[in-house]
């Protein structure tokens, strides 16, 4: 077993569906891969889905109990079940290109040195009228030419204003724990498991993935952007209020992280720029 994709979910049956039919159409054989979803504390047909596919591609399902808002418990348990080398973590939602897997893995054994890889999220955040533009070319079953179209109408990551501003070599970036967001993301498990993984005190939305990704950084994992490694966002957009309180909880994880460590770089953390949230580099670069 060479790679485990772990995806948490809560009562989104219908994306959970969406990120597993990307998953059959891997090129990695399917000896080399599983699938561990760990649901937190939903009461939908999560289970009965991943039931559906376990013809298709190995797929292990896991439920933990709903004691409130626990992504960094439920990624910890399946990276805790997982037998692969390396680890991918996809949100919910995650539709994956078919060669994803494949350059994963790839990508991590042409290197010697642990590392982190961040993928390509085409649609990431997309709100609006893009959201809506985004529903009319994203199709699980044909991922390539979903992300064509995206490319063609320009719906890009969120974080593509901060890779043309500071570049694609996050290596070289002050802090590139910054975009460690667990959307599409992938390292060693047992550089996972040395860092201490996620840490359970995070129980809001936001924080708990850039947090152990400092901690990855500090055990001098490589970071590296891949965009050749693309998936897409499924468009599931929050209510006004919603995203407002997203915003909220970011701003408190921020600070909890800047007092859990003692780094120069997250000592910017309470500075703002007042463009998007999870900008440290542009705040570093900027006041620093």
């Amino acid at each position: 077993m060479k790679i485990s994709v772990v995806i948490p979910t809560y009562n989104r049956s219908d994306l959970l569906n969406k990120t597993l039919t990307s998953l059959v159409s891997q090129t990695l054989d399917k000896s080399l891969y599983e699938v561990v979803v760990v649901d937190d504390g939903g009461v939908d047909d999560s289970r009965a889905v991943c039931e559906q596919f376990q013809a298709q591609i190995n797929v292990r399902y896991l439920w933990q109990q709903d004691l409130g808002f626990r992504a960094g418990k439920a990624r910890n348990l399946g990276i805790t079940y997982a037998e692969g080398k390396y680890i991918v973590l996809l949100d919910c939602g995650i539709v994956l290109s078919p060669s994803g897997l494949a350059l994963h893995l790839e990508r991590h054994e042409a290197d010697e040195y642990a590392k982190v890889i961040i993928g390509y999220v085409y649609g990431f955040g997309a709100t609006g009228s893009d959201a809506e533009l985004l529903k009319q070319c994203i199709n699980a079953d044909d991922v390539e030419k979903a992300i064509q179209l995206a490319k063609e109408k320009g719906l890009y990551d969120i974080r593509q204003s901060q890779y043309d501003d500071l570049g694609d070599n996050i290596s070289a970036w002050p802090a590139p724990f910054d975009i460690f967001w667990t959307a599409h993301v992938s390292a060693e498990r047992q550089a996972l498991i040395g860092a201490g993984l996620f840490d359970e005190g995070f129980n809001s939305w936001g924080g708990e993935d850039v947090e152990l990704g400092i901690r990855l950084f500090k055990h001098n994992n490589k970071f590296e952007l891949d965009k050749d490694i693309c998936s897409i966002h499924w468009p599931h957009q929050a209510d006004d209020a919603e995203l407002d309180d997203k915003v909220r909880q970011a701003g408190v994880a921020r600070l909890k992280i800047k007092a859990m460590h003692n780094l120069w770089q997250t000592s910017f953390y309470d500075r703002e720029l007042g463009d998007a949230i999870y900008s440290l580099n542009r705040v570093i670069r900027a006041f620093a």
